[in-house]
Parts: C-alpha cells; sequence; structure tokens
C-alpha cells in the first residue's frame, strides 16, 4: 500500500508554496506537493526581463482558452498561466501590490471577520520578510522600489495635480487615491517567486515531499469524503492518498480537476458520465478578471528605455546583468502604480494604471520595442462586476478547460473602462510630463467616442 500523507497539496504555485511552508513546520506532518510542471531551474525565470522568452516557453505555461459567450464580438484569448514552481509567481510581471483595506472590509462583511484588514494586514506584515522573525531563517518575500526615472518622476508630479497623492510606499494601508513606485518581487536582481520565497528555504525537511510533472486528474472520494488524488506521471497513472487534500492549482485548474472529479454542475457532469459525488454549481461559476488596455506615446525627447532591448546595448545590459545582477534586465514589467477614480471625483479609486519608460510594437510576431522613443500606461478596472465560467471541455486533464467572459457585460465596467482612458488622457496632457509628449499612438486620439474607446478594448485588451 502506498504511503498515506496527512497534507496533499495540489499545484506548486503562488499558495502551494506558501501551503507547503506552513504545513511542514509540524515535523510530525507529512506533506506532499505536486506540480505539474517542471523545477523552476530555468535562468529566465530568475533574470526579471526574461519574463517574454518564459511567456513564449510552452513547458513553463499554460494556456488556458478563453472566449466570449456566442455573439459577443470580441475575439477569443487565452489566460496565460504558470507552469512551474512558484506558478505564475514566476512568469508574472512582478509588481507586487496590496489590496485595499476597503477590499478585505467587503469581504469581511460577505463572510467573517478573519478577512478584515486587521487580519490580512498582519498576514502580508508575516509574509514579507523585512522585519519579521522568518527573515532570519532566508523566508520570506522580499521586494525592492525600482530606481527613479526622469520620464516617471514627471508622471508621478503630474498625477498630484490630479489628486493622486504621491507616496513612497503606495502599498501602505489606506484607501486613497495615489501614486508611486510600486514594489517589485526582486531582490538583487533576482525575481522573488514564492517558489523562492517560500518553497526553497524548507525543502530540506524530512517531512516534505514535492514532486513535479505530476498532471492530477481529479480527486478520489470514499462517498463524499477525499481521500487523495489520482494524476498523470510519465504517462502512467498514479494514485496519491492523503488524509488531507488541498486544491491550489489556481482559479482555472482548481475548478477543471473538481468537474473531472465529479463535483460541479449537473448537467455538465452528465454531459461527460462523470459519476457525482456533490451537484455544486457554482464550481466554476463567478468568474471574474481585469481587462486591461494598454496606451502608448511617442515622445519628443530620448528619454525611453527602448534602446536598452536591441542591438549593442542589449548585449551590453545582458553583460551587466550576469556581472553585477543590476540595469534595465534586473526591473520588473512596470514601475510605476496609481489607483484613481475614474469619474475624476474624490471617492474610492475603483481603476489603476500601471506605467514603464517603454513602447512596444505591435507589429511584430514576438516581442520588441518600438525604434522610437515611447512609453506605455496600461489601465483596467480595479474590481470588475462582468462575470463568467470556466467549464472542463473533456475528461482529459491534458485538455485545458475553457472560459467564458464578456469583460463588457456590466454597465459599471463599461464606464470605468471609458473613464479610465480619459483620465489617464487628461494625466498626460497636463505638466509637467506634457511638454514631453509627442503623440499618443496607441490607440489614438481619433479613438475618443465612447464606442470607440470600448472598442479599442475589444480589439487590443488582455487579460490583466
Amino acid at each position: 500500500m502506498s504511503e498515506v500523507y496527512d497534507y496533499l497539496i495540489v499545484g506548486g504555485g503562488a499558495a502551494g508554496c506558501v501551503l507547503a511552508n506552513r504545513l511542514s513546520e509540524r515535523p510530525e506532518r507529512q506533506v506532499l506537493l505536486l506540480e505539474a510542471g517542471p523545477r523552476d531551474s530555468h535562468p529566465f525565470i530568475h533574470m526579471p526581463r526574461g519574463i517574454a522568452k518564459v511567456l513564449a516557453n510552452p513547458a513553463l505555461v499554460w494556456p488556458f482558452p478563453a472566449q466570449p459567450p456566442s455573439g459577443a464580438n470580441t475575439p477569443p484569448t487565452v489566460w496565460v498561466r504558470g507552469k512551474t514552481l512558484g506558478g505564475s509567481s514566476s512568469t508574472n510581471g512582478m509588481m507586487y501590490v496590496r489590496g485595499q483595506p476597503a477590499d478585505f472590509a467587503e469581504f469581511a462583511a460577505l463572510t467573517s471577520a478573519d478577512w478584515d484588514w486587521e487580519q490580512i494586514g498582519r498576514i502580508y506584515d508575516e509574509a514579507e520578510a523585512t522585519g519579521n522573525a522568518r527573515y532570519a531563517r532566508g523566508e520570506g518575500l522580499r521586494t525592492s522600489i525600482p530606481p527613479p526615472h526622469p520620464l516617471l518622476d514627471r508622471l508621478c508630479e503630474t498625477g498630484a495635480t490630479h489628486g493622486l497623492e504621491w507616496q513612497e510606499h503606495v502599498n501602505q494601508p489606506d484607501d486613497r487615491a495615489k501614486i508611486g513606485y510600486c514594489p517589485s518581487t526582486i531582490f538583487n536582481g533576482r525575481r522573488q517567486s514564492a517558489a523562492v520565497a517560500f518553497l526553497k528555504p524548507v525543502e530540506g525537511r524530512p517531512n516534505l515531499t514535492v514532486i513535479t510533472g505530476v498532471v492530477v486528474d481529479r480527486v478520489l472520494f470514499e462517498g463524499t469524503q477525499a481521500i487523495g488524488v489520482e494524476a498523470r506521471v510519465k504517462g502512467g497513472l498514479r494514485r496519491f492518498m492523503a488524509r488531507r487534500t488541498i486544491l491550489a492549482g489556481g482559479t482555472l485548474a482548481s475548478p477543471a480537476i473538481l468537474q473531472r472529479s465529479g463535483v460541479g454542475p449537473t448537467a455538465l457532469l452528465a454531459r461527460f458520465a462523470i459519476p457525482q459525488v456533490a451537484d455544486r454549481a457554482e464550481v466554476g461559476a463567478n468568474l471574474r478578471e481585469h481587462c486591461a488596455l494598454a496606451m502608448q506615446w511617442r515622445l519628443r525627447r530620448k528619454l525611453s528605455l527602448n534602446p536598452q532591448f536591441s542591438g549593442w546595448r542589449l548585449i551590453a545590459n545582458a553583460i551587466r546583468y550576469y556581472l553585477v545582477r543590476s540595469g534595465p534586465l534586473a526591473s520588473a514589467a512596470y514601475d510605476v502604480l496609481g489607483l484613481f477614480n475614474s469619474r475624476g471625483d474624490t471617492g474610492r479609486p475603483d481603476a489603476q494604471l500601471i506605467a514603464a519608460p517603454f513602447s512596444i510594437d505591435k507589429s511584430r510576431a514576438t516581442l520588441a520595442m518600438e525604434a522610437e522613443p515611447g512609453m506605455q500606461i496600461a489601465v483596467y478596472p480595479l474590481r470588475p462586476r462582468s462575470a463568467g465560467t470556466v467549464s472542463i471541455t473533456s475528461r482529459d486533464p491534458e485538455e485545458l478547460p475553457l472560459s467564458t467572459l464578456d469583460f463588457f457585460a456590466a454597465s459599471e465596467d463599461r464606464e470605468t473602462m471609458v473613464g479610465a482612458v480619459r483620465f489617464v488622457r487628461r494625466l498626460v496632457a497636463s505638466e509637467p510630463i506634457a511638454s514631453v509628449i509627442a503623440a499618443e499612438t496607441r490607440p489614438g486620439p481619433g479613438v475618443d467616442s465612447d464606442d470607440a474607446i470600448l472598442d479599442a478594448y475589444r480589439a487590443m485588451g488582455t487579460t490583466a
């Protein structure tokens, strides 16, 4: 008979790495962590600007398909999620943004006081390395603030004239409109994923087992009691047994595992002849996501990082990175964070901007910067109301589930999208940044009506 673990964690991503750390603290507990992808040993995972190479590597990401509802005039897209230890914390843009205290107050009102800011703020503090006891043992999430940049300094100064409070630490717990340099999950020039921060320091514990390359098919049940999982390992089937089974596969993978296990909507389970364990219509429902529009501007001055990512400068920056772990290749995807009210009033922020001193050549099939100096600001709603679903399309665990979501279903979301674009345009038309802006190049000044702006989101928007 195979070993029965005390805790079995499915998914070695952001949640799974923390769970493995905390649950294995007591040596009498036997903890097993299963991850579908490989170990996070690829060098581009740890080089911050290696993100483009990582996201294009099918061995390191899941390309979850997404589509609009039938008849919606929105092109299909994909959600790219991490497929390695650390999960999406090993493949994301490395911006470290805490939620607003009011967000957690809303969660607490719907659930329990466990979700209020008093509790969540303490958990944030415990998770972050600076100032907590775990740091002495090498555990905890280490972050850093990006170095100042003259173009982004101008943007932050301009934000202050539009009601955005400049903050040196934009993650301080308040619900105000603000702007500032955003902490990044980078330390000493290397990405600080959940695997680096929480799993690697404890992986030597004798009571913690980590196995990669395990694609979990379904949870095994005796009646309604979970007793383990069945998974594909190197082309064969294998069962892992446990007293407690925790699904930490993320928003898209965990519902799919439950549905294949017989926990989900009755009609969906019947379609694939899956024996029902529990009728749960909510499994795979209420899917929400931020739809982002990346706006771009041409600059009058050579303040852009565009030249740093091509030609001899790229070679020089790569050498600099490998020698001293600094320079353009050691930075996050975006440097500045702004929270603002899309309607221009003093109410609680409902939209977010992230800014960087570069612009991407959208005419190229692969990621490349524009030849001319440029700047990018991406905008999106903070609390989207539009909801969709994620559902399996097969009993095969290698077949990714399909997500269906209309980002534009809720009128409040549409209003926020339009308002966010108009706010950012007012921002860049004001001093001191206006004097270095030559023209908006994406989506372009001709995209001005509400409908045209929403069409731009439909054509150019991305899952954020």
